[in-house]
């Protein structure tokens, strides 16, 4: 027997999935989803069937699009190659398609399998064959999917549209898309052992599915979240604004926990922590759904160009997690001042006033200002404290020095603001 390396890579899934009208787009991202697990699965069936009693077939990765086999088998190279294009044929015509390669095993090296597979299908990508009729080809029309069918984590699925989840929110009536994925995957998995390998995917797909929707379920979300995906090292969650903001901050401290005791169980895991990066925009619910993708998945790219990584882009400021719960504290703060002390709105506008658009210096005589002419009397003490501590973070980051975050202000004023929308 020979034994071989596969992967497959469905290709285009996010502009698939998102490019629905706003209007019913709840139950249209749905469908798009579980439509592109089919195709997954269906190729996978294919080759488990392919090989039969002629070999065997070993799962060693299956999510995000992406699954990873390894096979030993009597077919001829030639054979399951010419199969493997019969399968991928079958979606020439469709907004996505699957690449599917496969390598001869010669090493147990599991990064090395994985450099040389991921070549070939990016070489398989330059190399799709033309579909001479593709122009005349219409999109593909995906049937709406029965919820109550739906298990797992993709199962989960609030009872209305987004306009319907929009009108739960507190505040402002928006909702929120959130995207993360996790850090420096490559470097994760490179190195490791088989089954390491198998655990360490295992174990993060436990994560992204069964966990995650437990935890919706113990925070009581059932209704707010909407998971658009989620599985493999990623997921993308719309819902309301303040609920996705503090599924955020919760999602991020479990998977601390998580990945600790992950390398508890997988001693050859470095002793840096495991981490994840996200993205959130914040639109109506009658928003441009491709639009959103691109704005989310814009918003996510930023947080990964940080060196460290481990970081959230909201509001187009990218903040370190633990910057991100100050903010949190801080947007608490402001929000009982205003309800249960007698501030007035225009608090939460004075951050954005002394905030330098440009490499100008910071307006912070503004701050005192504020300060005495406007604030009430019982709160000074607490504002003067953080009108000093943001005039220090502003300064100290016009001369370049590395302090506190001067963003978490106004992440955390923006935050108020929304939640602040409805309050009279």
């Amino acid at each position: 027997m020979t034994n071989y390396f596969l992967k497959c890579d469905i290709s285009g899934i996010q502009s698939f999935i998102f490019n629905v009208p706003s209007e019913g787009a709840a139950k249209a991202l749905k469908s798009r989803s579980i439509y592109v697990q089919n195709i997954a699965d269906s190729c996978l069936k294919n080759l488990t069937d392919f090989f039969g009693n002629a070999g065997t077939v070993r799962e060693l990765y299956n999510g995000g699009g992406n699954f990873y086999l390894e096979i030993s088998t009597n077919k001829a190279v030639a054979e399951i190659e010419e199969k493997i294009r019969h399968i991928s044929n079958d979606y020439l015509q469709k907004d996505i398609y699957p690449y599917i390669s496969l390598i001869e095993k010669k090493t147990d090296n599991i990064s090395d399998l994985l450099d040389t597979v991921n070549k070939k299908v990016q070489l398989a990508k330059m190399q799709r064959p033309i579909c001479f009729d593709l122009l005349d080809a219409n999109p593909v029309k995906v049937d709406e999917v029965d919820t109550n069918t739906i298990k797992g984590i993709n199962g989960q699925i609030p009872n209305g549209d987004f306009e319907w989840i929009a009108e739960k929110s507190e505040g402002d009536k928006k909702l929120a898309a959130l995207k993360l994925d996790v850090d420096n995957l490559g470097s994760l998995f490179r190195g490791r052992t088989e089954s390491d390998y198998k655990k360490l995917s295992k174990e993060l797909k436990d994560f992204f599915d069964s966990k995650l929707l437990q935890l919706i379920k113990d925070l009581k979300m059932q209704q707010n979240i909407y998971v658009v995906f989620s599985g493999g090292d990623d997921c993308f969650l719309i819902g309301t604004w303040e609920k996705v903001f503090e599924m955020a901050v919760v999602l991020q401290k479990k998977f601390e926990e998580f990945q600790r005791n992950l390398k508890s169980q997988i001693t050859s895991l470095p002793n840096s922590e495991i981490t994840f990066s996200a993205g959130i925009i914040v639109f109506p619910p009658h928003y441009p759904m491709v639009q959103l993708a691109a704005e989310v998945e814009d918003a996510l790219s930023k947080s990964k160009r940080i060196i460290t990584k481990n970081s959230v882009t909201v509001f187009g400021k990218t903040l370190r997690w633990k910057d991100f719960k100050e903010a949190r504290i801080l947007f608490q703060t402001l929000a009982d001042l205003i309800i249960n002390k007698e501030e007035s709105k225009s608090l939460l506008q004075i951050f954005r006033q002394v905030y330098p658009l440009k490499k100008e210096m910071p307006k912070v005589w503004r701050l005192k200002y504020y300060l005495r002419r406007n604030v009430e009397k019982i709160n000074e003490e607490v504002l003067k404290k953080i009108f000093e501590d943001y005039s220090q973070s502003l300064l100290h980051k016009y001369v370049g020095n590395n302090a506190k975050n001067a963003d978490i202000y106004l992440v955390a004023s923006r935050w108020a603001e929304l939640f602040m929308k409805r309050v009279k």
